[in-house]
This record gives C-alpha cells, sequence and structure tokens, in this order.
C-alpha cells in the first residue's frame, strides 16, 4: 500500500524513531511501513494518521497494488 508518511514526516520535522515512539512503534516499523513492505493494523494508520492531522486516506493511498493482497493469497 503505498503511503506518504515520509512526506508527512519529514515536514513536520520528525525522525521515524520519533514518530514511532509518537504511535508506539520501533523506527523499523515506520521505516518498513515508509518502504511499503509492512502494512500497519487499522489502529496503527489511524495513530499515524492522527500525529499529522490527516485522515487515514490522506496518509495512505488505496489503489490497486501490483503485489497480490493479502485475502487473494490466502485463498490458495
Amino acid at each position: 500500500m503505498k503511503n506518504r508518511i515520509k512526506e508527512l514526516r519529514e515536514a513536520k520535522g520528525l525522525t521515524q524513531e520519533q514518530l514511532g515512539e509518537l504511535v508506539g512503534a520501533s523506527r523499523q516499523a515506520i521505516l518498513a511501513i515508509e518502504a511499503e513492505k509492512f502494512e500497519p493494523s487499522i489502529w496503527l494508520a489511524y495513530e499515524i494518521a492522527r500525529v499529522f492531522s490527516c485522515s487515514i486516506e490522506e496518509v495512505f493511498l488505496f489503489e490497486e497494488s501490483t503485489r497480490k493482497s493479502r485475502a487473494e493469497s490466502s485463498r490458495r
């Protein structure tokens, strides 16, 4: 899932570690989410959006991914 976390984080002057502390996640988790290697839970997505005073949809871009969804993968 594409996201704007890095852009929003840098605009606010936050490091990955600082953002992680604000939302209760590790720096590594924030890095993985920014790199689109990990999709956060809805609760973590909400907390991240709240830090930036944005809606979840403004932070996470829900467009068709070239990667297979987890739901699609689990049906096999």
